[in-house]
């Protein structure tokens, strides 16, 4: 079977995550975008440890050498933003981190992105968990997301405190975040 290599790469990859061969699958994905389409795939799979473990390995492309995700902006960004939303811990975190980072790292390419997901944040602020809003107030902020101001004024003074997968945001209130994400959208 191995001269037949057209089709999607999604089987083989996800044979390599419950390998747990993170590494392997990054220096294939690296050098051809069919296993990066399979990687994708993956985002959908019905198992949420494959589907974390895939946004785990994505999130971690795009800190190695995220212009390899550049032109997948449009397609990823919007599902992790999705998947930030599912009950299963695992999942929700490493999409947490993922959107963020691309945030972070395509800051002119997703704030074209921006329409499409705000919606989804506000909603996030106004029906999610309070590490969910914590995550919503910070990506908001990285979005400069001015269109979401009053939404974001109402957790200035909220106390509940928060714990979020990123460096410096473990049990921090959502007034805190709210703050900082006030002076990077007033």
């Amino acid at each position: 079977m191995g001269f037949l290599s057209f089709g999607s790469k999604k089987e083989k990859i996800k044979k390599l995550i419950e390998q747990e061969r993170f590494n392997d699958i990054i220096t294939m994905v690296l050098k051809d975008k069919k296993a990066l389409d399979g990687l994708i795939e993956l985002l959908d799979d019905s198992v949420p440890g494959i589907r974390g473990d895939a946004l785990l390995i994505l999130g971690m492309i795009a800190e190695q050498q995220s212009d390899v995700l550049e032109s997948y902006l449009e397609k990823v960004f919007p599902k992790a933003i999705e998947l930030t939303k599912n009950r299963n811990p695992y999942v929700k975190e490493n999409a947490m981190v993922l959107s963020y980072e691309l945030a972070r790292r395509f800051r002119t390419r997703i704030s074209m992105l921006k329409g499409t997901v705000v919606s989804d944040l506000i909603e996030e602020l106004e029906e999610g968990d309070k590490n969910i809003r914590g995550f919503a107030l910070m990506l908001l902020g990285e979005l400069g997301a001015k269109e979401a101001i009053e939404y974001v004024e109402e957790f200035v003074n909220v106390e509940d405190k928060v714990i979020l997968p990123f460096e410096g945001k473990k049990w921090v209130t959502l007034r805190q975040i709210a703050r900082e994400t006030l002076e990077k959208i007033s």
